[in-house]
């Protein structure tokens, strides 16, 4: 049977090594929860950026259909204005035509 000598200063590398693997491994770790975390509150402030660009589109078609809504409300009034006046001439001249003997 072969007997293996191990020697205390392969130990201590060994040991040495196993630290810094250890070392790169929570470094790495670290980098992986920072780059989590940075993810997270960007994806948080993309959903809040959606929500104000949504609110903002929301009132800009608002105002968009509500400018034109008045505008033909505006419209339809002036014209109901002007076929009250004719409707009222037309009345007038019919009163007095019908108050002729």
């Amino acid at each position: 049977m072969i007997e293996e000598i191990v020697d205390l200063r392969f130990l201590a590398k060994q040991g040495q090594k196993i630290i810094e693997d250890m070392r790169a491994f929570r470094q790495e770790v670290s980098e992986v929860r920072t780059l989590a975390l940075q993810t997270y509150e960007y994806s948080r402030r993309i959903e809040r950026r959606q929500a104000e660009l949504r609110d903002d589109l929301e009132i800009a078609i608002k105002m968009e259909f509500g400018g034109g809504l008045a505008h033909l409300q505006t419209v339809i009034e002036n014209s109901f204005s002007k076929i009250g006046g004719m409707t009222e001439t037309l009345a007038g001249r019919v009163d007095v035509l019908e108050s002729k003997p």
